[in-house]
């Protein structure tokens, strides 16, 4: 994978570029020290050409790749970020746009965890007009941003709105994930309902061992502890930790046992 990532960076980069010699030397030894995996060395290369004033088209290209560098290989991610903002302020190209905030918006959800940020731009993305391909998902990221964010009745406003619209890629796991806010609002049973839902239309076996697992829990958070036994019994050996379900099926049990003396 990361070697299709080179290629790709290596593109970007050299293609459409100022290929005056010095700028052309230096890109491709630039090239050479990430496919030798020195990124120091490549970062310090872009740095060096930066500071001689290239234009803005070439200036683009490099700041995106040292976010890529950033986030990709080194784990730097806020550094990464300063970069790619760089690139909105050389250009309001829509393709670039679009390309940056959605770097800036998975490392914020997905690294950062900082959902306040990865909202912003997921809502920035998802109201892009015509819609952009990925619309779908920006709306239901946007969603789960807020529900992460602990906005759960903001989150469920979006989360029902995918869930109406029938054509939305995310409208079978919108059924989950306000099953997800719910459990998050301590609503054990409205997430319940959900969830059966959900399971009436979800296929992927793992999403529904996944599901059946955490509706047990909210069975147990009402005490329905028969209900919340003959689930996790349900799913035994075929949950990934088999220790946990029977860790719970245990416990349930001597629950049960104790209740009857």
């Amino acid at each position: 994978m990361k070697k299709l990532l080179l290629i790709i960076l290596s593109v970007l980069v050299t293609s459409s570029c100022d290929f005056s010699p010095p700028y052309q030397r230096e890109i491709l030894l630039a090239q050479e020290y990430i496919q030798s995996h020195d990124y120091e060395k490549a970062i310090s290369l872009y740095e060096k050409i930066l500071k001689r004033n290239p234009t803005n088209d070439l200036s683009l290209k490099i700041y995106f790749q040292l976010g890529d560098l950033y986030s990709i290989y080194l784990a730097k991610y806020p550094t990464a970020i300063e970069y790619y903002k760089k690139v909105k302020e050389i250009t309001d190209d829509p393709l670039w746009t679009i390309k940056v905030e959605e770097k800036i918006a998975d490392i914020n959800f997905t690294y950062l965890r900082n959902f306040e940020k990865s909202y912003t731009s997921y809502t920035l993305l998802s109201m892009f007009i015509p819609k952009l391909q990925n619309h779908d998902f920006y709306k239901y990221r946007s969603a789960l941003s807020l529900q992460n964010s602990g906005k759960y009745n903001e989150s469920l406003e979006v989360l029902n709105a995918i869930k109406e619209d029938s054509g939305s890629s995310y409208n079978v796991k919108s059924y989950y994930s306000i099953g997800i806010t719910y459990f998050h609002m301590k609503n054990w049973r409205e997430a319940i309902t959900y969830w059966r839902e959900y399971l009436k239309i979800e296929t992927n076996k793992e999403a529904i061992i996944q599901t059946k697992f955490i509706m047990a829990n909210a069975y147990e958070m009402l005490e329905n502890l028969k209900t919340a036994y003959n689930i996790y019994y349900s799913i035994l050996g075929e949950y990934p930790n088999t220790e946990v379900i029977q860790n719970r099926i245990n416990s349930i049990y001597a629950r049960r046992v104790a209740r009857k003396r």
